[in-house]
């Protein structure tokens, strides 16, 4: 009886040890979730901003809003490296995602090259995603520049739209790797479209009034 109940306690001893182990990795894991999701939301939030900031020509506010987010986006990383199933549960995706999509953008109409998604240390399909984000902006970048009068400088940035969607193209797997990336395509496509049928009027338009303005002059 007495080896029947040592053997007991042992083994619920033990099992107290394994389960207090878990118990305490669950609490960091916890802990970091919390942390990453709160920091995931500065990422979005300065994203958002440091985008609204390029369209207005702000683009020293910009870069600083774009230099807290790398900031964070690191100190994510070296949050969630022994965590990846938090790494990859989603909301910090959507902030790199935001982040790419910023940083892209960025780099197009300051005619600089395009960051890899290893030098935004960001997940990949998350930077694929904000390929397909970019281009939105860029139709409203062409937008701004079509209400100022000003569309062939809008031809450019059509052109990379076109590009940039000509890339998303390729990458034809399933949405458990890309995590949404096919649909942004599609997006991408009918703005594209939308874009061009703009610009082109935009184009006819100012050309109209040109070759007018050419008439009258010569008239008078």
């Amino acid at each position: 009886m007495f080896h029947k109940a040592s053997g007991q306690y042992h083994y619920m001893r033990g099992m107290k040890e394994i389960c207090g182990d878990i118990r305490e990795r669950f609490d960091r894991m916890d802990q970091a979730r919390e942390q990453s999701l709160a920091l995931s939301r500065r990422i979005t939030r300065n994203s958002g901003d440091a985008i609204k900031a390029i369209h207005r020509g702000e683009w020293d506010q910009a870069r600083k809003l774009t230099g807290e987010a790398r900031e964070i986006i690191l100190q994510i990383n070296d949050m969630l490296k022994d965590f990846p199933d938090i790494y990859y549960s989603g909301y910090v995706g959507n902030a790199q995602t935001e982040y790419a999509e910023v940083s892209i953008l960025s780099a197009v109409l300051q005619g600089r090259q395009i960051p890899s998604p290893d030098e935004l240390q960001v997940d990949y399909a998350a930077y694929l995603n904000g390929v397909g984000d970019c281009i939105g902006e860029l139709r409203r970048h062409i937008l701004n520049l079509i209400r100022t009068g000003r569309p062939e400088a809008g031809e450019k940035y059509l052109d990379m739209m076109d590009e940039l969607y000509t890339e998303l193209m390729s990458f034809d797997y399933p949405d458990a790797i890309t995590h949404g990336l096919r649909k942004k395509t599609d997006v991408a496509r009918s703005l594209i479209e939308r874009t061009w049928g703009d610009l082109t009027s935009a184009l006819q338009v100012k050309e109209l009034k040109e070759a007018m303005g050419d008439f009258e002059r010569k008239i008078k």
